[in-house]
């Protein structure tokens, strides 16, 4: 992390200001180790490999943290140039956030759950300082993806409790990942917390009318977690990523076949694709097989709906809001300027 990132830390239990002691230093002079601590030493937080630490465990990201260690740059930009999914993370940062290139640069703008940082890197390509929390270890393909850039900061810690100051932010979204959470609505508020007055704010979240709440996902949850019950975590995921590739390698392309079959064939692959089998019709094999493993691992995956979106942004505070053209979980609104946003 860069030293001046210190200006928008705080303790994330008391919200009070922390102290940088370096320990270490990279060669371009940001902090690889060293301590971030309250002025009284109540309170201390260890920077490991250039990433502040404000959790000491992943807790129910697990998943997560094996997910994008084992697939870090797949869904970047720079990965996709020339293949199917070019452009598309892209694409879909613009249509949840509303942001467009001229709002971006010069801005700091916070991502609640960042992964290892696709829409970061829109950011940094847009000329924006670039801030992600992350629960998961994550943080650590974020970090190696951004290695030599001091305008981005990587941090691990609770998005429901972040450790960021108040009002520090020009704009904050989060993309797929309060649903993760235990507590969407208290995400929302957290992250309207630490965005400036009439800065923008974005979320996108599974929908209750999507792929995410078909039963058969919620059948391989179920079957995913109770290999992690019964034989530990490890045979778990391993049995979750060969049904990925199964679903990428073998369902895709048998479903492509079955639906040329006339009247009934996409009909019956579209039964099965809801009740029974997990499989995703995306045209690049790499990110089918991580969408799928995305699918059926995470220990929290709740879906919504758009009242409930509506009903957690005006808790928190925040106007104008608009439904985006991503989904109907997917919603753009500001912060109001008199401070309405209800403790959280």
């Amino acid at each position: 992390m860069h030293p001046r990132f210190t200006e928008i830390l705080c303790c994330p239990a008391t919200g009070s200001e922390l102290e940088l002691i370096t320990n270490e230093s990279f060669a371009n002079g940001m902090v690889r180790t060293g301590i971030l601590a309250t002025k009284d030493g109540a309170a201390h937080y260890p920077i490991i490999n250039g990433i502040p630490r404000f959790v000491s465990k992943e807790f129910y990201s697990s998943s997560f943290g094996f997910e994008w260690r084992k697939w870090p740059r797949v869904q970047f930009e720079s990965e996709n140039v020339g293949r199917p999914m070019e452009g598309h993370t892209t694409r879909m940062f613009k249509a949840i956030t509303r942001l467009a290139e001229g709002d971006v640069r010069g801005r700091t703008i916070v991502e609640f759950g960042c992964g290892p940082g696709r829409f970061l890197d829109v950011i940094r390509i847009w000329g924006g300082v670039a801030v992600g929390i992350d629960l998961s270890l994550a943080v650590e393909s974020a970090r190696e993806n951004f290695r030599d850039d001091a305008d981005v900061l990587i941090v691990q810690g609770d998005i429901l409790h972040p450790p960021f100051k108040k009002d520090i932010f020009d704009f904050g979204y989060t993309i797929g990942v309060l649903h993760h959470t235990p507590d969407p609505a208290t995400g929302i508020k957290a992250l309207a917390n630490v965005v400036k007055p009439k800065g923008k704010i974005s979320c996108c979240v599974y929908s209750k009318l999507g792929f995410y709440n078909y039963p058969s996902v919620y059948l391989f949850r179920k079957i995913t977690s109770a290999l992690e019950r019964g034989f530990g975590n490890g045979f778990s995921t391993k049995c979750a990523l060969a049904y990925s590739y199964f679903a990428a390698y073998v369902l895709y392309y048998c479903f492509q076949l079955v639906k040329i079959i006339p009247l009934l064939g996409s009909k019956a692959v579209t039964l099965i694709e809801t009740y029974l089998l997990v499989n995703l019709s995306l045209p690049d094999i790499r990110w089918r097989i991580l969408d799928v493993f995305d699918a059926i691992t995470p220990r929290y995956a709740s879906t919504h709906t758009p009242e409930e979106m509506r009903e957690w942004f005006a808790a928190a505070g925040c106007t104008q809001l608009q439904q985006t053209n991503w989904g109907d979980t997917s919603f753009v609104a500001v912060k109001d300027d008199n401070d309405a946003i209800a403790k959280y």
